[in-house]
């Protein structure tokens, strides 16, 4: 099974979040989570679907992402994952993580070939989540082919949920 970079990266954010890389609330309700993609047309995954279950999400439940979509061109050694993370216009963590390195933990294999990808990962949420309504970004990017030249865009998503009292 392959993964799609959008979905892969959604994945890891979850997955950091609730392993207290990113120690902030993940965990939506009582309204829907939303996954939108935010890229332009020639970015290389289309996504066809992404599914939370629960949906929303849960304090101190698993989560389970399952998605599909089509990769038009591999994703590479190199590749990155730009993450901002923002609970209401404050921002909380803006870091770049290797998507190499973040691949192996939920065992995917790098570089992906192009073609269909698909994702079923299950994290943890933590009970300790604050309430609140947060917003992550995310960015994949593929390595620069050259100095001052940036590498194309693999994907571009925006998640939003909002936790309660």
């Amino acid at each position: 099974m392959r993964v799609s970079t959008a979905l892969f990266t959604l994945a890891c954010a979850l997955g950091l979040a609730s392993a207290g890389v990113i120690n902030l609330p993940f965990n939506f309700a009582p309204a829907p989570a939303t996954i939108e993609e935010c890229g332009p047309d020639t970015d290389l995954l289309k996504i066809e679907y992404v599914n939370l279950n629960p949906n929303p999400p849960l304090r101190g439940t698993d989560l389970t992402i399952d998605a599909k979509g089509f990769l038009s061109s591999p994703i590479l050694q190199g590749a990155t994952i730009d993450v901002v993370v923002k609970v209401g216009v404050v921002k909380l963590l803006t870091k770049t993580f290797d998507f190499c390195e973040e691949s192996v933990k939920i065992d995917k294999e790098c570089p992906v070939a192009a073609g269909e990808q698909t994702l079923q990962h299950t994290v943890e949420l933590p009970k300790e989540i604050p309430p609140g309504k947060y917003t992550v970004n995310i960015k994949v990017r593929n390595p620069s082919p050259a100095e001052g030249v940036p590498g194309q865009e693999v994907t571009c998503l925006v998640a939003r949920a909002q936790f309660g009292v």
